[in-house]
């Protein structure tokens, strides 16, 4: 039996091993390997011709685990020993300096050695160095050293958010260091080499030049984008506007540049007589110095690597096939760095590819009319064949649907080409005469103008861009099975005559994706979030009642412009799988507590919003919300109950009504709702900001503070969490809910005080989220930081 396409199983053999080694660790992986291997020897005889491709595709299997173990230890652990320590670090530039405009600037720094208690130690990795009001004159190559400390980047810190340690392994950084000028960096000479990376910067700073000058800014900063993945020309808003109207694969460089390179030049060396040897050894050269000239884009490299296999096929007089390119590609890239897997451009971009190649015939025989021309129905049927590909992970990483982006690319797709090739023509052109770019401008001018016009019509069309829940893996599984059968599976069943089987199959395998999980009884779940300093916490009741209290934001008088309402909270929510909150809860009125929940009321579902009984202070944004969405606000006051569901209640401590309340009157704090969640056996006590004032009055009061769960109040301020109080609630275990402050939360003292009450500490600055989950008997607890 002859395997068609082995480099394929290959490619996913080597992609699962990376898969499970990333899911369960190095030791149950190397025994599942051997399980295999001995299932593999014991069948050896029954196993035929297929022997050779099993033995390879195990091989490729253990190789990708491997290897991916071993660029984990590279990336992220070769820093483990100074990480959070202060070290001399010696080196040199190895990108170009970036400059904004607020005086900062950052680099990747490729270290050679580091200094760490006298010791010199030999450590060849990357990483990212920030510097304010930079003056001194380096660049590219030069050799510097400083003395600081090297941050360990965080993994995702909520359930489904970004996962920074990740995403900078996926380009082979392992942390980041902060100095305050350049004062704190030593020059010592200039590294040889690089000459490959000089020219690329040089061609690419030219090329920025000659745009810059030939055109308008937004326009010159979108053709900046489509020839050479170059994006600070282009603002937020232009880049909010294109993702709204699904364009936003037209602004970066990617295979379409790459294409637009090889064509024309086959084109002339044909016309210059070139053998096909010498052609395409220059082709292959050319491309690798685009890729320099884009600076090493990932989508570009992608493109580029696959342009070489195909071009390499040609070499050897051989007519490559498409999905083994494909699967060389991401083999050579993967091999490279085992974490380009979970890079998103990596799979928006494959996904798009392998989606064009295996629906594009079919979707162009219903596109196909008399009355639609042939350019139209060929860019209808790429645009849809691509989405098809990508909708699941886009709607998984970013929970945004386009729904006018059909539309938008008929509109702009075929413009591309010519805004492309007229774009390199002007590059070309401006390296003799400039002003005969700039009358070439005019032309290319026309049609960026006109993309950027129908880019901002589409996006203001009410619902262009649909949030949408994240789908679960599950979903996203059924969901390309169902396409593969649709337009690949069917006809084959169908002629085999196993249609009524793969039916049985299907309804077989939705039942175990769906229906067990819908049958399985469910936990309450708690979330403490990690929204800085900030609070923020997420609440799933057993029977699916879904509660959020506070919602994080910027202290008061902040200059940050982070909103982390959209950045943080409502991403969040969506990754739960839902759109709907039925009750949002603001303790008080500081910013730091309500700010993240302007975004969740505006756009999300919001059944109830409870606050507390005061005179409305620091709660105006969210009552008006409420007032133009009409949803209801409820206030609460001590004494009230508050029922989630048959099983679940809060019970309401705090504040006494605001009329007799001299505590809320005078300190916003002290208006804090504090409430006790009772769920069958277990209970769970929310504090706001509350301080030792409404704690003295409580215990006064003699109400019942017992509860396994404190959410510490005012981030462990010195000014809560008094002996008494602790004593009376009887913890076993404390969070707080703190980020990176000059107030010194948590405070030694409260630390000491729940410690020394048996309870066991969690911070969100050092955990990320807490996520307590619990069948009404006890919790068990665990975090997103181990």
């Amino acid at each position: 039996m002859n395997i068609k396409r082995p480099l394929c199983l290959f490619a996913v053999s080597f992609i699962l091993g990376i898969l499970l080694i990333n899911s369960i660790g190095l030791n149950p992986f190397l025994i599942i390997s051997s399980m295999i291997l001995l299932a593999i020897i014991c069948l050896l005889k029954k196993l035929g011709n297929l022997k050779t491709i099993i033995f390879i595709s195990l091989s490729f299997f253990i190789a990708g685990g491997m290897l991916f173990y071993n660029a984990e230890y590279r990336y992220t652990g070769s820093f483990n020993q100074y990480y959070g320590n202060p070290v001399e670090v010696k080196g040199f530039i190895d990108s170009e300096v970036q400059n904004s405009e607020d005086g900062k600037s950052n680099f990747v720094l490729k270290t050679e050695s580091v200094i760490y208690k006298n010791k010199t130690f030999k450590v060849t990795n990357k990483i990212l160095v920030y510097v304010n009001n930079i003056n001194t004159k380096i660049g590219y190559r030069t050799k510097i050293s400083f003395t600081g400390i090297v941050e360990k980047p965080k993994p995702a810190t909520n359930p489904g958010g970004f996962d920074y340690r990740r995403y900078l392994a996926s380009i082979g950084i392992s942390g980041r260091i902060y100095l305050n000028g350049a004062s704190d960096i030593q020059v010592s000479g200039q590294k040889g080499g690089g000459y490959l990376y000089r020219t690329g910067y040089a061609i690419k700073n030219r090329v920025i030049d000659i745009i810059s000058y030939s055109l308008d800014k937004n326009q010159a900063g979108l053709l900046e984008g489509m020839l050479i993945g170059y994006k600070d020309g282009l603002d937020e808003n232009a880049f909010t506007a294109f993702s709204k109207a699904g364009l936003t694969h037209i602004m970066v460089a990617s295979g379409m540049n790459v294409a637009f390179i090889i064509l024309p030049f086959t084109f002339i060396f044909k016309k210059l007589r070139l053998s096909s040897f010498k052609a395409n050894i220059i082709t292959i050269f050319i491309l690798v110095l685009f890729v320099f000239v884009t600076g090493f884009s990932a989508s570009v490299v992608r493109a580029v690597i696959m342009g070489i296999i195909i071009l390499a096929g040609r070499i050897i007089m051989r007519e490559p096939e498409i999905y083994t390119s494909i699967s060389a590609s991401a083999l050579i890239l993967l091999i490279i760095n085992p974490y380009t897997l979970f890079d998103i451009g990596f799979q928006l971009s494959f996904g798009a590819t392998l989606s064009l190649v295996m629906f594009y015939t079919q979707i162009k025989s219903f596109t196909e009319c008399k009355y639609i021309p042939d350019l139209i129905s060929d860019t209808l049927a790429a645009t849809l064949a691509a989405q098809l590909g990508v909708i699941p992970v886009t709607l998984y990483y970013f929970n945004n649907f386009a729904t006018f982006s059909i539309i938008s690319n008929i509109l702009v797709v075929p413009l591309v080409e010519f805004v492309t090739i007229i774009g390199f023509i002007m590059v070309f052109t401006g390296l003799l005469n400039i002003y005969l770019t700039v009358i070439i401008g005019y032309i290319n001018n026309t049609f960026l103008s006109f993309i950027l016009f129908v880019t901002e019509v589409t996006s203001k069309i009410p619902f262009s861009l649909l949030k949408l829940p994240t789908p679960t893996l599950g979903m996203v599984f059924v969901y390309y099975l169902f396409i593969i059968y649709i337009f690949k599976g069917r006809n084959y069943f169908k002629a085999k005559k196993y249609t009524k089987h793969l039916k049985r199959a299907i309804t077989i395998l939705i039942f175990i994706v769906f229906g067990v999980r819908a049958l399985l009884p469910k936990p309450m779940e708690i979330t403490f979030l990690d929204v800085g300093q900030g609070d923020s916490t997420f609440i799933r009741t057993a029977q699916g009642t879904k509660i959020l209290i506070d919602g994080g934001g910027r202290e008061a008088n902040s200059k940050s412009e982070f909103d982390i309402g959209e950045s943080v909270m409502v991403p969040y929510i969506l990754d739960r799988g839902t759109k709907k909150v039925d009750i949002v809860i603001a303790s008080h009125g500081h910013s730091d507590h309500t700010e993240g929940l302007e975004a969740v009321l505006s756009e999300l579902s919001v059944g109830t919003v409870i606050v507390p009984e005061t005179d409305g202070r620091g709660l105006e944004k969210i009552n008006n919300i409420c007032k133009e969405k009409n949803i209801s606000v409820i206030k609460c006051k001590q004494g009230d109950r508050i029922n989630l569901d048959k099983e679940t209640v809060f019970e309401v401590l705090n504040p006494l009504p605001y009329k007799t309340d001299s505590l809320a009157q005078e300190d916003l704090n002290e208006s804090s709702l504090v409430l006790k969640l009772v769920y069958k056996n277990v209970k769970v006590l929310f504090t706001g900001d509350s301080g030792i004032p409404s704690e003295e009055r409580i215990l006064k009061q003699g109400l019942d503070l017992n509860a396994d769960i404190i959410k510490v109040g005012h981030h462990g301020s010195p000014g809560s969490s008094s002996n008494d109080y602790i004593k009376a609630v009887k913890p076993q275990y404390g969070v707080v809910s703190v980020g990176r402050n000059n107030f010194g939360h948590p405070s030694q003292f409260v630390i000491d005080t729940l410690e020394e009450n048996g309870a066991k500490l969690f911070r969100t600055d050092e955990k990320g989220a807490v996520i307590a989950t619990s069948y009404g008997n006890e919790f068990n607890i665990r975090t997103m930081i181990p």
